[in-house]
Order: structure tokens, then sequence, then C-alpha cells
């Protein structure tokens, strides 16, 4: 599965991106300090830590065609480079409630409009697949971060998610407390932005 636009490709992990998840676990490790540092800060053995995040790479191409893809990586368009990931979730396993996140493990592939570029085409592609069962489109998209996490809340607020909950000074980092924010965007506020459905 490949969906894309000028600057970025989405498409389904394969081989080749192992090797970049091994460089990313082991040596460009700055983006931790940004994806959910606390849980990062319970494992103290960061290198059986490692080995599990590369094997469940490898097992996800394994894995067979699912109807929603809930993890994609993203490609340069231009170069084919391999630079990140996006990926969803169902927050704290409420079905109804789709959160979607995305990491750009190397500082300099940030700050280019690449990480805007993916996700608004991969919520388009959220955005755009009916449910099965209830023969509906999701009606809202939301993601989950931390008030240190300045990248994320401005890419939130120019996609034109709004905050919809924060709880104060829920995590520790690097001696600091830090809120929890939760945002949420309509199909419909999201689609009047970006009229590509």
């Amino acid at each position: 599965m490949v969906v894309q636009n000028d600057i970025i490709v989405l498409r389904y992990i394969q081989e080749s991106d192992i090797d970049d998840y091994i460089r990313w676990a082991t040596v460009e490790t700055e983006w931790r300090d940004w994806d959910s540092p606390w849980e990062w800060a319970r494992y103290r053995d960061i290198n059986a830590y490692n080995n599990g995040f590369i094997e469940q790479q490898r097992f996800a191409i394994q894995m067979p065609p699912k109807f929603i893809y809930r993890d994609l990586e993203i490609n340069e368009a231009i170069t084919g480079r391999h630079i990140g990931w996006v990926k969803s979730y169902h927050m704290d396993g409420d079905r109804e409630k789709t959160a979607v996140g995305i990491v750009l493990p190397s500082v300099s592939d940030r700050g280019k409009g690449v990480g805007e570029s993916a996700l608004v085409l991969y919520m388009t592609y959220l955005f755009n697949i009916k449910n099965r069962l209830t023969d509906t489109y999701t009606e809202t998209l939301y993601a989950e971060t931390w008030s240190g996490n300045t990248a994320m809340i401005r890419l939130a607020d120019k996609i034109g998610f709004l905050e919809i909950e924060r709880k104060i000074k829920r995590h520790e980092i690097r001696g600091q407390r830090y809120d929890d924010i939760i945002l949420s965007i309509s199909n419909k506020h999201f689609f009047d932005k970006y009229s590509t459905r």
C-alpha cells in the first residue's frame, strides 16, 4: 500500500527499513527526548529495549495485510529516503478514540514541512476509511502530547487540532514537571482546511 503526495510517501514497512531502525534505536536517539520520554526512562536495560524495538519492526514485516494500517513508514517522495513513521492507536483502549502520532528521528528532517505533509496525508487516509460495522467514517481524530514537546504542539495547531484536555504536571522529565495534553480535530474541520477528500 502506498499513499503519497508531492513531498512524501507513506508505505508499509519493508526489510530495508531495519537498518534505519537499528540506527534510530542505537545512534540517532534524540527523538526519544520528545516521544513520551517518561516511557523510555522506565527501561533499566536500554539495550534489551532496543533489541525488542528492532524485533518488533522485523515482526511487522511478516504480518499479513490489514484493513487499516496503524503504522506506516515515511519516505521522501523525490529521493525515496526513509525518514520516519506515522502511527495511530486507540486511546486507553477506546476504539472510538483514535489518536495519531509521527516520529521523524533525525533532527535534520524536522522543520521543513515534512511532518505536516506526512501527518495530513495519514489523517486523510484515516478519515476516508469507512467503518465496516457501522458504515460510517471517523468523525474525530485525537493527538496526545506533553507540554514540553513544543514541536508537536505547533504541528497540531498548524493542522487545526484543538486542545480538549490538560492534565497538569503529570510527568517529571529531566527534573521538571510537564502537563499531558489531549487534542482533537473533527473530519469537517480537517477537510475544510485540507479539501482533498
